[in-house]
């Protein structure tokens, strides 16, 4: 097991042992102060209770006359229970836990295999390591195309940038509809400031985290960050032990999460900066078969101009490259 797993897997178990711990003590408190109210649910209860045993002493043994009244008996008390309670106006489920998530009641496992909030909480988990670029709370059922102009004339060409934000929309739905199915894994948008490239790959990365899938999403400029500092404990005599090992954490997270969204590449500031490890994450990825996505204020032949052509070229020729509307939101609203 990675590195990577090992300390956020102990961490989210932690969580998920802290969300059971608390809904069930939670119920305990619900059904003492239910029980308070109310003296006679316990009376019944216990009948229940004694019912149950008998019947479970009597599925034992090899009398079925007296298994079938035992469990006639069984259905009578809890079919009393039930009234009683449904007569005080008491939900029948009152000393039931209330989970966090009622789909795995806070295991994080659904017929073997990990509940979307799994997933959720390894996002958050990674969040707080390294920024995300990704906006809160955004869906495709948010995004309304209809704030883009419907025409515009620009340098003497008229476009629709409405019309082409639905066909960007209908792209981005059939990529996250059809993730694990896709041939075509990599996806480049540019466009110009406030075009939306952050909020189409936002609502992306949120469709694909709802199917339970790892999704990573960060600024170029984090990005090269992150990877100058690696680099730099890497060679360094004393590295901080704790960062360092935060820092493996990230970079196996960048390498093997099924859904790498960098944002902004081409904004970063320039640096003295080496892009081969950009080379071989791009080459990496699309080597397991990975989902890479990348914006850019600038179109892969432009890329050129500021990093390696391999770059550009990786680009080119493993990205379905896609333009975005000719507008800026952000202009528009505010002459609104």
């Amino acid at each position: 097991m990675s590195e990577l797993s090992r300390e956020l897997n102990l961490e989210i178990e932690n969580i998920y042992s802290q969300r059971r711990n608390l809904a069930q003590a939670q119920a305990e408190q619900r059904r003492l102060l239910t029980i308070a109210q109310y003296p006679g649910i316990e009376e019944l209860e216990d009948v229940v209770n004694q019912k149950g045993l008998i019947y479970l002493q009597s599925s034992l043994g090899e009398d079925e006359t007296v298994r079938q009244q035992a469990d006639r008996d069984l259905d009578k008390a809890e079919q009393r229970l039930k009234d009683y309670l449904l007569e005080k106006g008491i939900p029948l489920d009152y000393a039931e836990p209330v989970w966090h998530c009622s789909k795995c009641q806070d295991t994080g496992l659904v017929e073997g295999c990990y509940c979307t909030c799994y997933e959720e909480l390894r996002q958050a988990l990674l969040s707080q390591m390294l920024p995300s670029a990704l906006l809160p709370g955004v869906s495709f059922d948010q995004t309304d195309p209809a704030v883009y102009p419907e025409e515009i004339i620009k340098n003497g060409q008229k476009s629709r940038p409405r019309e082409h934000m639905k066909i960007m929309l209908d792209i981005a739905r059939t990529y996250s509809q059809h993730f694990s199915l896709l041939e075509n894994k990599n996806l480049f948008f540019s466009g110009q400031e406030g075009s939306g490239k952050t909020w189409l790959i936002s609502c992306i990365a949120s469709a694909v985290m709802a199917q339970g899938y790892s999704v990573f999403v960060l600024s170029a400029s984090v990005f090269f960050d992150f990877l100058q500092e690696w680099n730099q404990q890497k060679i360094s005599f004393r590295p901080d032990p704790d960062r360092y090992k935060e820092l493996q954490i990230l970079t196996e997270a960048l390498w093997n999460c099924d859904l790498l969204i960098l944002d902004d590449l081409g904004s970063e500031i320039q640096k003295d900066l080496s892009y081969s490890d950009l080379l071989l994450l791009l080459d990496q990825r699309q080597q397991d078969g990975r989902h890479t996505i990348i914006t850019s204020n600038l179109n892969a032949v432009d890329l050129q101009k500021i990093y390696d052509k391999r770059v550009a070229s990786r680009i080119s020729g493993n990205f379905l490259c896609y333009k975005m509307p000719e507008v800026d939101l952000r202009l528009i609203r505010s002459q609104q």
